[in-house]
């Protein structure tokens, strides 16, 4: 098994209650196969709380019904099993391996291929968000293992194996994952232009049958409009948005992008409107750059790549207007920047229905 992560993976911890946020609240829990089994044999007063608490829906598939279970959020939009003193009660009464697969691994996610085990940590956890973030001066680094590593949170996932793939599949899987890993290069190469990398990435998703261009603002909004709304923190962010549509942005200047300083002179004075436009525009490429590596594989599993690409320009363009609709003194502010890429990820990555929405036509 080939492991490939980034480097920040090996030094995420959980920080429980000095987290900032919870992830067992404002989303429903999905309960996946094993997790829902293990459930119905779970004795005692607790058992049929668990069950009393589980949502099955059942939709029509090509062979027959598929069956999917959630639990749903309590009308204050929490976990049923999140306790006053925001513990788990089934944490305390089963323990963490009976938990459901979503927590025993958020903020983890992983996708695997043959012998190829992609891992990474999601924007949608602060913690995480502030790792990824960290030091914008330096490209991230990615990391290949093929050996036991030492790192728990890692080490789990060696047993983990798919079918083998036959010479064609190998090879289409890796050539997608070195024109990832080129992509991914272009876009954290400060040496060249802001324009040149973002062209590259224009290119390629006009190659692959989206057309740049059409990702206008308008568009935008309506298709943003057209979302689930799982977290009111997005109306927070979102709402500013829509009145600056009618009323002009007041942060005008990041819909023209470009902000970079390339390390030759002076860099902008720490904590001025230069050097925050700077590292904001530094910032949407380690957004990028996230996205490449963890959707990119979605390239392989869907045959195509024109999904990943409208995920990748919608991202770019949204995040760009949220920036913009900030008031500039907010704009100045580091963890008010990043923070709404926090609250993007929440509202996108971790609601299938507006994933499958910003990825389709």
């Amino acid at each position: 098994m080939r492991m490939e992560y980034p480097e920040y993976y090996e030094r995420f911890e959980c920080i429980a209650g000095a987290c900032t946020d919870s992830c067992c609240a404002r989303w429903e829990i999905d309960v996946d196969d094993e997790s829902y089994y293990t459930y119905q044999t779970v004795q005692g007063p607790f058992g049929d709380r668990i069950r009393g608490c589980l949502h099955e829906e059942v939709k029509e598939g090509e062979d027959g019904p598929e069956y999917e279970w959630s639990f749903p959020l309590t009308p204050d939009r929490r976990c049923p099993f999140l306790n006053d003193a925001d513990l788990c009660d089934m944490y305390t009464a089963l323990g963490h391996d009976k938990l459901p697969r979503t927590c025993r691994e958020f903020p983890r996610g992983d996708a695997v291929v043959g012998k190829y085990h992609q891992i990474d940590v999601a924007l949608a956890c602060p913690e995480a968000n502030r790792l990824i973030f960290e030091d914008l001066e330096h490209p991230i680094k990615y990391i290949n293992r093929a050996e036991p590593t030492g790192v728990p949170a890692l080490d789990r996932y060696c047993a983990v194996e798919e079918p083998a793939l036959s010479g064609e599949e190998t090879g289409r899987l890796y050539d997608l994952l070195e024109e990832r890993n080129q992509l991914m290069e272009v876009l954290q190469d400060w040496s060249f232009p802001l324009k040149d990398r973002y062209g590259v990435l224009f290119a390629l998703a006009t190659e692959y049958g989206v057309d740049a261009s059409a990702e206008n603002h308008e568009a935008l909004v309506e298709l943003i409009d057209r979302m689930e709304l799982l977290d009111e923190r997005w109306t927070r962010v979102y709402d500013p948005v829509k009145r600056a549509m009618d009323e002009g942005f007041p942060c005008d200047f990041v819909l023209q992008g470009l902000a970079e300083w390339t390390g030759a002179g002076t860099r902008p004075e720490e904590g001025s409107l230069d050097a925050a436009m700077v590292d904001s525009e530094k910032e949407l490429v380690r957004f990028l750059v996230y996205l490449v590596f963890r959707y990119y594989i979605d390239g392989y599993f869907e045959n195509s790549l024109t999904g990943v690409y409208r995920l990748l320009l919608r991202g770019f363009h949204m995040m760009r207007l949220l920036l913009a609709a900030l008031p500039q003194e907010a704009f100045l502010d580091a963890e008010t920047r990043r923070d709404l890429y926090h609250v993007w990820s929440r509202e996108v990555e971790h609601s299938p229905e507006n994933f499958r929405l910003i990825k389709s036509e």
